[in-house]
Protein backbone atom coordinates (compact mmCIF):
# COMPACT_ATOMS: atom_id res chain seq x y z
CA UNK A 1 0.00 0.00 0.00
CA UNK A 2 2.48 2.17 1.10
CA UNK A 3 4.86 1.40 -2.66
CA UNK A 4 1.65 2.69 -4.02
CA UNK A 5 1.52 5.77 -2.69
CA UNK A 6 4.60 6.38 -2.92
CA UNK A 7 4.56 5.69 -7.10
CA UNK A 8 1.59 7.77 -7.31
CA UNK A 9 3.62 10.63 -5.39
CA UNK A 10 6.72 10.32 -7.38
CA UNK A 11 4.40 10.21 -10.97
CA UNK A 12 2.53 12.93 -10.15
CA UNK A 13 6.10 14.76 -8.75
CA UNK A 14 7.46 13.76 -12.47
CA UNK A 15 4.80 13.92 -15.02
CA UNK A 16 5.63 16.92 -16.25
CA UNK A 17 8.77 15.78 -17.93
CA UNK A 18 6.05 14.42 -20.13
CA UNK A 19 4.94 17.73 -20.82
CA UNK A 20 5.60 19.89 -23.62
CA UNK A 21 4.35 23.44 -25.20
CA UNK A 22 0.37 23.50 -25.47
CA UNK A 23 -0.82 24.36 -28.56
CA UNK A 24 -1.99 27.79 -29.31
CA UNK A 25 -5.24 29.39 -28.87
CA UNK A 26 -6.40 30.00 -31.85
CA UNK A 27 -9.27 32.50 -32.76
CA UNK A 28 -11.37 30.23 -33.25
CA UNK A 29 -10.78 28.30 -29.83
CA UNK A 30 -11.36 32.05 -28.38
CA UNK A 31 -14.72 32.99 -29.64
CA UNK A 32 -15.60 29.12 -28.58
CA UNK A 33 -14.52 29.92 -24.68
CA UNK A 34 -16.08 33.50 -25.44
CA UNK A 35 -19.29 31.52 -26.57
CA UNK A 36 -18.91 29.17 -23.27
CA UNK A 37 -18.36 31.83 -20.82
CA UNK A 38 -21.64 33.36 -21.95
CA UNK A 39 -23.60 30.24 -21.94
CA UNK A 40 -22.15 29.08 -18.67
CA UNK A 41 -22.86 32.03 -16.58
CA UNK A 42 -26.97 30.74 -16.04
CA UNK A 43 -29.11 29.54 -12.85
CA UNK A 44 -29.96 26.21 -15.01
CA UNK A 45 -28.02 23.28 -14.38
CA UNK A 46 -28.92 21.49 -17.57
CA UNK A 47 -28.10 25.10 -19.77
CA UNK A 48 -24.69 25.00 -18.00
CA UNK A 49 -24.14 21.27 -18.60
CA UNK A 50 -25.11 21.77 -22.24
CA UNK A 51 -22.77 24.78 -22.25
CA UNK A 52 -19.57 22.27 -21.78
CA UNK A 53 -20.14 20.90 -25.46
CA UNK A 54 -18.76 24.48 -26.86
CA UNK A 55 -15.56 23.15 -26.03
CA UNK A 56 -15.77 19.95 -26.87
CA UNK A 57 -12.17 19.03 -28.61
CA UNK A 58 -10.64 22.11 -27.36
CA UNK A 59 -6.59 21.88 -27.91
CA UNK A 60 -5.52 24.88 -25.38
CA UNK A 61 -5.09 24.30 -21.93
CA UNK A 62 -6.68 27.55 -21.29
CA UNK A 63 -10.19 25.72 -22.36
CA UNK A 64 -9.15 22.95 -20.24
CA UNK A 65 -8.41 25.03 -17.54
CA UNK A 66 -12.32 26.19 -17.80
CA UNK A 67 -13.57 22.47 -17.43
CA UNK A 68 -11.34 21.97 -14.64
CA UNK A 69 -13.25 25.07 -12.60
CA UNK A 70 -16.61 23.68 -13.53
CA UNK A 71 -15.39 20.33 -12.38
CA UNK A 72 -14.12 21.85 -8.75
CA UNK A 73 -16.76 24.49 -8.80
CA UNK A 74 -20.10 23.86 -9.90
CA UNK A 75 -22.45 23.70 -7.15
CA UNK A 76 -24.40 20.58 -8.79
CA UNK A 77 -22.74 16.81 -9.10
CA UNK A 78 -23.93 16.19 -12.30
CA UNK A 79 -22.53 19.08 -14.24
CA UNK A 80 -19.09 18.41 -12.22
CA UNK A 81 -19.15 15.16 -13.43
CA UNK A 82 -19.96 15.96 -17.12
CA UNK A 83 -16.72 18.57 -16.64
CA UNK A 84 -14.82 15.84 -16.13
CA UNK A 85 -16.11 13.63 -19.27
CA UNK A 86 -15.70 16.74 -21.72
CA UNK A 87 -12.28 16.89 -19.60
CA UNK A 88 -11.30 13.16 -20.35
CA UNK A 89 -11.86 13.50 -23.81
CA UNK A 90 -9.66 16.43 -24.75
CA UNK A 91 -7.13 15.83 -27.38
CA UNK A 92 -4.32 15.95 -24.60
CA UNK A 93 -0.74 15.92 -26.46
CA UNK A 94 0.66 15.20 -22.88
CA UNK A 95 -0.11 14.07 -19.62
CA UNK A 96 -1.29 17.84 -18.04
CA UNK A 97 -5.00 16.80 -18.62
CA UNK A 98 -4.53 13.67 -17.09
CA UNK A 99 -2.97 14.86 -13.89
CA UNK A 100 -5.95 17.29 -13.64
CA UNK A 101 -8.46 14.09 -13.73
CA UNK A 102 -6.34 12.58 -10.87
CA UNK A 103 -6.76 15.94 -9.10
CA UNK A 104 -10.46 15.59 -9.25
CA UNK A 105 -10.62 11.77 -8.87
CA UNK A 106 -8.39 12.44 -5.32
CA UNK A 107 -10.37 15.41 -3.96
CA UNK A 108 -13.63 12.80 -3.75
CA UNK A 109 -14.48 11.17 -0.79
CA UNK A 110 -13.56 7.36 -0.41
CA UNK A 111 -17.30 6.40 0.79
CA UNK A 112 -18.92 8.48 -1.95
CA UNK A 113 -19.23 5.29 -4.26
CA UNK A 114 -21.33 6.87 -6.67
CA UNK A 115 -19.22 9.39 -7.63
CA UNK A 116 -15.54 7.16 -7.38
CA UNK A 117 -17.42 4.99 -9.94
CA UNK A 118 -18.44 7.84 -12.07
CA UNK A 119 -15.58 9.58 -12.29
CA UNK A 120 -13.32 6.02 -13.35
CA UNK A 121 -15.64 5.56 -16.05
CA UNK A 122 -15.40 9.13 -17.41
CA UNK A 123 -11.80 8.72 -17.00
CA UNK A 124 -11.77 6.23 -19.71
CA UNK A 125 -11.12 8.38 -22.63
CA UNK A 126 -8.26 9.67 -21.40
CA UNK A 127 -4.67 8.72 -23.72
CA UNK A 128 -2.83 9.03 -21.07
CA UNK A 129 -3.52 6.59 -18.11
CA UNK A 130 -0.85 5.33 -15.92
CA UNK A 131 -1.08 7.63 -12.99
CA UNK A 132 -4.81 7.08 -13.30
CA UNK A 133 -3.98 3.42 -13.12
CA UNK A 134 -2.20 4.02 -10.22
CA UNK A 135 -4.38 5.75 -7.95
CA UNK A 136 -7.60 3.62 -8.92
CA UNK A 137 -5.30 0.31 -8.16
CA UNK A 138 -4.45 2.37 -4.60
CA UNK A 139 -8.43 3.29 -4.07
CA UNK A 140 -9.52 -0.84 -5.20
CA UNK A 141 -7.04 -2.37 -3.01
CA UNK A 142 -8.80 -1.01 -0.01
CA UNK A 143 -11.57 -2.49 -0.73
CA UNK A 144 -13.49 -5.82 -0.21
CA UNK A 145 -15.20 -8.46 -1.87
CA UNK A 146 -16.49 -10.77 0.98
CA UNK A 147 -18.25 -14.18 1.30
CA UNK A 148 -21.83 -13.67 1.17
CA UNK A 149 -22.92 -15.63 4.71
CA UNK A 150 -25.94 -17.98 4.68
CA UNK A 151 -28.85 -16.61 5.25
CA UNK A 152 -30.19 -17.58 9.28
CA UNK A 153 -33.17 -17.16 11.62
CA UNK A 154 -33.29 -17.47 15.04
CA UNK A 155 -36.18 -18.70 16.93
CA UNK A 156 -37.59 -15.59 17.44
CA UNK A 157 -38.13 -14.08 14.24
CA UNK A 158 -34.60 -12.19 13.43
CA UNK A 159 -32.37 -13.04 11.54
CA UNK A 160 -29.21 -11.84 9.75
CA UNK A 161 -30.34 -10.10 6.27
CA UNK A 162 -28.85 -7.04 7.19
CA UNK A 163 -25.29 -8.55 6.89
CA UNK A 164 -26.31 -10.66 4.12
CA UNK A 165 -27.21 -7.46 2.07
CA UNK A 166 -24.46 -5.42 2.87
CA UNK A 167 -21.98 -8.40 1.77
CA UNK A 168 -24.06 -8.18 -1.36
CA UNK A 169 -23.94 -4.31 -1.88
CA UNK A 170 -20.34 -4.33 -1.46
CA UNK A 171 -19.31 -7.29 -3.52
CA UNK A 172 -21.48 -5.50 -6.39
CA UNK A 173 -19.53 -1.84 -5.58
CA UNK A 174 -16.10 -4.58 -5.75
CA UNK A 175 -17.86 -5.74 -9.06
CA UNK A 176 -18.31 -2.28 -10.97
CA UNK A 177 -15.47 -0.16 -9.88
CA UNK A 178 -13.31 -3.25 -11.25
CA UNK A 179 -14.97 -3.35 -14.22
CA UNK A 180 -14.56 0.60 -15.09
CA UNK A 181 -11.19 -0.27 -13.66
CA UNK A 182 -10.25 -2.69 -16.64
CA UNK A 183 -12.19 -0.47 -18.86
CA UNK A 184 -8.62 1.85 -18.43
CA UNK A 185 -5.97 -0.57 -17.07
CA UNK A 186 -7.01 -3.56 -18.77
CA UNK A 187 -5.60 -5.59 -16.08
CA UNK A 188 -4.99 -9.86 -16.07
CA UNK A 189 -7.52 -9.46 -12.93
CA UNK A 190 -10.76 -9.15 -14.48
CA UNK A 191 -12.92 -12.11 -11.84
CA UNK A 192 -13.72 -10.94 -8.48
CA UNK A 193 -12.44 -12.76 -5.79
CA UNK A 194 -11.12 -12.26 -2.36
CA UNK A 195 -7.78 -12.13 -3.20
CA UNK A 196 -8.38 -9.43 -6.48
CA UNK A 197 -7.04 -6.38 -3.93
CA UNK A 198 -3.97 -7.92 -3.72
CA UNK A 199 -3.84 -9.17 -7.11
CA UNK A 200 -4.59 -6.31 -8.67
CA UNK A 201 -1.66 -4.26 -6.58
CA UNK A 202 0.77 -7.28 -7.58
CA UNK A 203 -0.45 -6.51 -11.07
CA UNK A 204 0.27 -2.82 -11.01
CA UNK A 205 3.66 -3.46 -9.23
CA UNK A 206 4.89 -5.77 -12.02
CA UNK A 207 3.27 -3.84 -14.90
CA UNK A 208 3.66 -0.17 -14.04
CA UNK A 209 7.00 0.33 -15.66
CA UNK A 210 5.29 -0.67 -18.85
CA UNK A 211 2.44 1.26 -18.27
CA UNK A 212 4.85 4.48 -17.27
CA UNK A 213 7.01 3.99 -20.90
CA UNK A 214 3.72 3.85 -22.82
CA UNK A 215 2.55 7.15 -21.18
CA UNK A 216 6.33 8.53 -22.26
CA UNK A 217 6.38 7.02 -25.81
CA UNK A 218 3.13 9.02 -26.44
CA UNK A 219 4.21 12.22 -25.60
CA UNK A 220 7.53 12.13 -27.04
CA UNK A 221 5.59 11.06 -30.24
CA UNK A 222 3.35 13.73 -29.84
CA UNK A 223 5.90 16.26 -29.16
CA UNK A 224 7.94 14.78 -31.87
CA UNK A 225 4.53 15.43 -34.55
CA UNK A 226 3.72 18.77 -33.44
CA UNK A 227 7.40 20.09 -33.67
CA UNK A 228 7.42 19.04 -37.24
CA UNK A 229 3.89 20.13 -37.89
CA UNK A 230 5.25 23.83 -36.50
CA UNK A 231 8.54 23.70 -38.28
CA UNK A 232 6.37 22.66 -41.61
CA UNK A 233 3.79 25.86 -40.83
CA UNK A 234 7.13 28.09 -40.64
CA UNK A 235 8.75 27.20 -43.63
CA UNK A 236 5.03 27.16 -45.47
CA UNK A 237 4.83 30.62 -44.32
CA UNK A 238 8.56 31.64 -45.05
CA UNK A 239 8.26 30.67 -48.79
CA UNK A 240 4.74 32.61 -49.27
CA UNK A 241 6.39 35.95 -48.28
Amino acid sequence: MRLLSLVLTLVCLLAAGHSHAAAALTPDEQKSQSEFDKAYRVPDKDARKNALTILEGAKHSSSWQKLMSVATSDPEAEVRLAAVTALAKAPARDSSVERMLVSLYSNLKFNDFDSRLNYAKAMAPSAFKFNIIALLTEQISKMRYPDVPKLTQTGNGQSNITAVKTAQKTRKEFEEILEAFNAIAQSEVTSPTKDSPLNLTKWFQANAGKLSAADKELADKNKKEDAEAAKAAADAAKAAK
